[in-house]
């Protein structure tokens, strides 16, 4: 049969994914900025748009306050496998709030019924050098307001 766990023991090892506030919906797309059509591989070079669209579907206004001016970032995450995919570890090569000030002040973002904002970020790499991009798999997170929303994506050879 199955085994008993306490229900302490499960809350301890279980913790729940953080999510967007009740009445809010995303759209989490990788575009190519000349055309701002999705894209499904990473480029060899070039340039590639994260859009986040996070809109307020409640009839009622709504405030979201942040602790400090970063209200959305974007991280690409390339995953490495070790030993014939025994161990998988995402490696973090590229941050939208690399080299940004940020101030430690508090904002807020007020969302009126149905407003829709947009939070964009350009991620610029070159085929050879230090902004290149290897051949694999990647992880595209977009980070707001305590959630992480997924994108999978990969750059072929």
């Amino acid at each position: 049969g199955e085994p008993v766990v306490p229900p302490q023991v499960v809350d301890l090892f279980h913790k729940q994914s953080p999510a967007l506030p009740p009445g809010f919906n995303y759209d989490f797309e990788v575009l190519d900025p000349m055309t701002q059509k999705p894209v499904s591989q990473i480029p060899p070079a070039g340039q590639i748009e994260l859009r986040l669209a996070v809109t307020n579907d409640s009839p009622l206004p709504k405030t979201l306050d942040f602790p400090t001016s970063l209200q959305a970032e974007f991280i690409a995450r390339r995953v490495e496998t070790f030993l014939g995919g025994l161990f998988v570890l995402p490696l973090e090569v590229w941050r939208s709030s690399y080299f940004h000030n940020i101030s430690h002040t508090t904002t807020s973002l007020i969302f009126t019924p149905g407003e829709t904002k947009v939070f964009t970020s350009l991620w610029t790499f070159k085929q050879t050098g230090e902004e290149s991009v290897p051949v694999g798999d990647y992880r595209l997170l977009a980070k707001f307001y305590g959630a992480t929303i997924l994108v999978r994506i990969s750059k072929p050879e």
